[in-house]
This record gives structure tokens, C-alpha cells and sequence, in this order.
């Protein structure tokens, strides 16, 4: 029998772009390391694509945010997160439909999941991406998220992005960045992780999720 060397010692896991940039670096990565007692590799990517890499075989668990159902795999939500309205500038913290029309949205670019959530959410309010001001779009929420710190301050037409409450909480504690909610409107989803029944590293699930849950 040939053994996989790379499999056996290295654990592969792969995160959604906000997961993976703003939750698991540091602590999470090392103390899955520490109780696996192996190298963790992670990749960064699509929630698609991190789906179909869990489904083959080539990541051991995948994080991701919006989840897109696969019945070969298993799905345990392991943390809940609400997407809000960060500005630069100071902003009312509930924001009305009328009100909304006058921001400049940087938003995230047509295929994201993330976008499809917000499209369904502004649904609700007889809302889309078309009623801001102006729309300029970025592949990921870390780009996303600078774009707006180093925007030009403007109190008329603010610019203003979409994106995890807890991917800016270093910034709202040190008073970098302002959130509003629509309507006083939660926009609320959930964080996942995936696997596959059939990998070996099935019976460190519980503990890989008590890493997670404490990450938080």
C-alpha cells in the first residue's frame, strides 16, 4: 500500500475569505496544530470551492460562512455572525430605506455568496445594490474593509460596505470604523464547518469545533 505522506502529516483546511483572514489566524491555527500534533495548511478561497476540495478529499474540514448544502457532506454550525454597515464617518445607527440611497457602497463583486445573502436581505425592504449611490466592487472582505478606512470622509454621501461585525472589531474598539444596521434590521447568518464522513480525521471534529467556538 502507498502511503500519502503529505496527508498523513499535514492537516488541510480551507476557509472562506473572512474566516480565514479575520477569525482563525493566531491562536485557533496553532492550538489545531497543537492537538492534531500536526501542520496545519490553510487555504484561503470561495465557499464554493472549498465545498467541492472537502467533497474530493483535498481539505480535511472547509470553514465557510453562507452555506451551500451538499448532502455527501457534514455540516455543523459552529458560530453566528451578523453582517452590518461600516463607515469611515460617523452614521445614524439605524439607517432608512430613504436614507440609504445617499451612500456609496463598495460592494463585493457578483459571484460572492456574501452578495447573494445581502441581495436577499435588501429584498426584504424593497432594496437592491442599485439604490446606492454608487457601487465599486472588490473580490474580498479584508480589501473590502480597508477600502472603506482609507475612503476620503464625506458626511453627505458616505462610503460604506457590508461586512462581518466580527471582521472589524479591532477597528470598532479603537473608534476606526462606525456601523449602522437597515431599519434596525439584524442581518444575521451563520458559520459552518464542513467535512466528509468518510475522512480519518472524523473523530477530532468535537475538538477542532471547541477550538473554534472559543476563537470567538
Amino acid at each position: 500500500m502507498i502511503i500519502d505522506i503529505d496527508r498523513v502529516n499535514i492537516f488541510k483546511l480551507g476557509a472562506s475569505y473572512t474566516i480565514g483572514s479575520h477569525i482563525l489566524p493566531g491562536k485557533p491555527i496553532d492550538d489545531i496544530s497543537s492537538k492534531l500534533k500536526k501542520k496545519v495548511k490553510l487555504d484561503i478561497t470561495s465557499c464554493d470551492k472549498i465545498i467541492e476540495s472537502v467533497k474530493s478529499n483535498r481539505y480535511n474540514i472547509g470553514l465557510i460562512e453562507t452555506p451551500i448544502f451538499d448532502k455527501s457532506l457534514v455540516y455543523r454550525k459552529w458560530l453566528e455572525d451578523e453582517l452590518i454597515i461600516c463607515s469611515k464617518t460617523p452614521i445614524p445607527e439605524e439607517i432608512g430605506a430613504d436614507e440609504i440611497k445617499n451612500y456609496r457602497l463598495i460592494a463585493r463583486n457578483p459571484n460572492s455568496i456574501t452578495r447573494v445573502a445581502i441581495s436577499n436581505f435588501l429584498k426584504k425592504f424593497n432594496l437592491s445594490y442599485q439604490d446606492f449611490k454608487s457601487i465599486t466592487e472588490i473580490y474580498n472582505a479584508t480589501a473590502t474593509i480597508q477600502s472603506v478606512k482609507w475612503s476620503k470622509p464625506n458626511i453627505k454621501n458616505p462610503t460604506v460596505a457590508i461586512v462581518s461585525k466580527i471582521a472589524i472589531k479591532d477597528e470598532l474598539k479603537r473608534g476606526d470604523l462606525y456601523i449602522a444596521r437597515i431599519k434596525n434590521s439584524p442581518m444575521i447568518r451563520d458559520f459552518y464547518l464542513i467535512y466528509n464522513e468518510r475522512d480519518y480525521y472524523n473523530n477530532h471534529i468535537d475538538e477542532i469545533m471547541e477550538i473554534l467556538k472559543s476563537a470567538r
